[in-house]
């Protein structure tokens, strides 16, 4: 995209009038939800808060794929790292996530062989250029980055790497928006719908909630303008009374969604239940290496056993992520809990809702 359409969606007056519009419009108490969080970090930056009327409440969701890795495959990952010939490959965000004893940052302080990489291939690389090595990829992300993660497990299988693996993590979008509207306690009104991951999955995929919640909801860009236009659509949505699924980031999201980019996902997964940390079990809502594949699966191939352990007492990322909490309410934040000595991931991720209200408020 050329810098002029950048600078379209981040037009002064517009958002001016747009605010104006929505603090015009907007009469009900509502509580919007954004999924994504890009859009929380974005919110923040452009102090989207701030220009919005006291009725309406912004909410962050389960939209940042490290918060909501759960405490049993961080484990996982830090078991890895403790094996002998084993090489850790992982995005830098996963590094301070707290296990239930450590974290990735302190083994390798301490000797393990953790690398940081920019994408899946180069794990696959780094497994090619060290043959007596285990090499496994700690895989976590939602529909923007399982295809890429997929694309890596077929150019290890073409260079018929042994010595490869990943360990997924990975989660679908639209089944933790229905789990969200089956929790007790949860009240949202609309939900700003994620950008990234709609690009992959096209508006058709969040039909089936819309159509079952009839709950009001827009795909938005990143831009201040993408981000004050939903909040303007959900708005006129709430206050006629017509819920619709709407899409605002048309420049980037179409119906379908990526096709090829699907296919080179459901190639090599399989859709599996999920365990979301601070959430729980939500059924159809991760993806598994399916049959053809599994010898890349790190789980079985060094056969670990780990037991099931209770979140970090006090933590408040399982509220937060379902909009039950803001981090101001959870005891633990900016006293226990801060960047430097983070206890739940919403303090670790750079799309965490409490590491974005550390450093904006």
């Amino acid at each position: 995209m050329g810098l002029k359409y950048i600078e379209e969606f981040r037009d002064a007056s517009l958002a001016k009038d747009l605010a104006a519009s929505i603090r015009q419009k907007s009469k009900k108490p509502l509580r919007l939800m954004e999924v994504c969080g890009t859009h929380t970090m974005a919110i923040f930056r452009h102090g989207i808060r701030s220009v919005l009327p006291d009725n309406i409440t912004l909410l962050s969701g389960p939209g940042c794929p490290v918060c909501v890795t759960a405490q049993k495959d961080i484990d996982a990952f830090v078991a890895f790292s403790r094996l002998d010939d084993v090489i850790v490959t992982t995005f830098g965000d996963l590094m301070k996530v707290p296990g239930s004893g450590t974290t990735l940052s302190r083994q390798k302080a301490a000797g393990a062989d953790v690398r940081i990489v920019y994408s899946v291939f180069d794990a696959v690389t780094m497994a090619k250029e060290n043959p007596d090595k285990q090499v496994v990829f700690c895989a976590v992300g939602f529909e923007t980055t399982i295809p890429t993660i997929a694309a890596g497990i077929l150019m290890a299988a073409a260079q018929d790497l042994d010595n490869f693996f990943i360990h997924s993590a990975n989660k679908l979008t639209p089944p933790a928006l229905a789990a969200l509207m089956e929790t007790e306690g949860v009240e949202i009104d609309g939900f700003i719908l994620p950008g990234h991951v709609s690009v992959i999955t096209g508006i058709d995929a969040y039909r089936p909630v819309f159509e079952t919640y009839n709950i009001p909801s827009v795909i938005a860009g990143f831009e201040p303008i993408d981000i004050l236009q939903a909040i303007h659509l959900l708005v006129l949505q709430n206050e006629t009374g017509k819920p619709a699924l709407e899409n605002a980031y048309t420049r980037a999201v179409s119906t379908r969604g990526n096709p090829k980019a699907k296919a080179v996902m459901h190639q090599v997964f399989d859709v599996c239940g999920a365990a979301w940390r601070g959430i729980g079990f939500i059924a159809g809502s991760g993806m598994k290496l399916n049959q053809v594949f599994s010898s890349f699966d790190a789980g079985a191939g060094f056969n670990l056993d780990l037991p099931e352990v209770p979140e970090p007492k006090g933590c408040a990322c399982g509220d937060i992520l379902m909009g039950l909490k803001t981090p101001e309410a959870c005891a633990l934040y900016k006293k226990k809990c801060t960047p430097m000595t983070p206890v739940g991931p919403c303090m670790v991720s750079s799309e965490g809702a409490c590491a974005a209200y550390y450093k904006y408020t």
